[in-house]
Parts: structure tokens; sequence; C-alpha cells
């Protein structure tokens, strides 16, 4: 009869070792930002994760630029870089992921989600489409409400001439780090050519 408690700390102990973080830093993003986000998925991240969370920050505002995999974020003013891996254990469940914002190539936000240590626990088998929602959801609480804001004009400013304008246009362009082609095609709407 000795057995039974003794089965049961065990089972305690074996459970209280197993564990599953979430851990949410969420995006603080400067309101000049345009409501533009470059999205980078992991090299081989199945196709179900980038649609879901593409969807998911278009809905929150976003409009979405899909770079290349393993993209370098400070390509945009504004990116997310995104992984997850999957393990089978009698089903097949999402057991990481982990999402990053990046604001002119500097980290601004983190979500990640780590049940690789779940081990016997049976909540690890969640829906994965469900907890890419709650973690964009905590990392872009607002979403894209708020950005885009232009600084208003301080008082008694000269307006800007005609040129001034046009080259505060172009520096703001070249800020952006935008990929050569993109450039080019702005550059041409600003010049009127």
């Amino acid at each position: 009869m000795r057995t039974a408690p003794l089965l049961l700390l065990l089972t305690a102990v074996w459970l209280t070792g197993c564990s599953i973080k979430q851990t949410v830093t969420p995006a603080a993003l400067s309101s000049e930002l345009a409501p533009e986000i470059c999205t980078i998925p992991a090299i081989g991240l199945r196709a179900g994760f980038n649609t879901s969370y593409q969807q998911l920050l278009r809905d929150k505002g976003f409009s979405t630029r899909q770079l290349a995999p393993g993209s370098n974020p400070s390509r945009c003013a504004l990116s997310t870089t995104y992984t997850a891996t999957w393990r089978w254990d009698l089903l097949l469940y999402m057991n990481h992921a982990d999402i990053r914002v990046y604001e002119k190539g500097r980290q601004v936000g983190q979500a990640e989600y780590d049940a690789r240590w779940g081990g016997g626990r049976p909540d690890k088998f969640i829906s994965a489409e469900n907890k890419i929602a709650e973690l964009t959801h905590q990392l872009f609480p607002d979403g894209a409400s708020g950005l885009g804001v232009v600084a208003a004009p301080i008082a008694g400013a000269a307006p800007l001439s005609a040129d001034a304008y046009r080259q505060q246009q172009l520096q703001q362009l070249f800020n952006e780090g935008l990929p050569y082609d993109e450039y080019q095609r702005r550059y041409r709407q600003l010049m009127g050519e």
C-alpha cells in the first residue's frame, strides 16, 4: 500500500517539471510609422502559420508586404519575423512559436509560446490558429491605430517651399530602406516622372 502514495508523489513531481510558457512584450511603435509591416517568415515555416499571421495583421489594420525568408528586418521601417515548430506525440501539435517585431531594425516587441518542455501535459495539444491569434492580439493590442500620424506643424513656422517639401519626401523615402525596385518606383512618383 505504500506504492500508491509514492506513485502519486512521483506523478506530481513529473507533471510539475513539465511546463508550457508564454511571454509577450507588446510592440512599442512610433506613431510616425506608416501602417505597413514587412513580414519575414522563417525558412521552412508551415504555410498555414504564414497565411494566418498575415491575415491577422491585416485584420488589425496593417498592410502587409512579404519579404523572402531570412531577409534582414532593417529593410523596412516596420517588420516582423516569425517561426514555429511542430512535434508529434500521438497528434501533431505546435510546440514553439516566436514572433518578433522590429522598428528600423531594432526589436520593439516579442511574443513566444513554448511547449517544448510540456511533456505529458494534455494542454499542449492546442489549436495553432487560435494560439497565433492570441499572440498577435497581445503583441499588437491597438493594431495599426495611431500609426501614420504626422507631427503637427510648428505654430508660426513658414510653410515649406515645393523644393523643400520634395527634399523632405525624398529623405523619408530613403529612410524607409525599401528594395531597389520599390525605391525607384516611388522615387519616380515623387519626381513626377
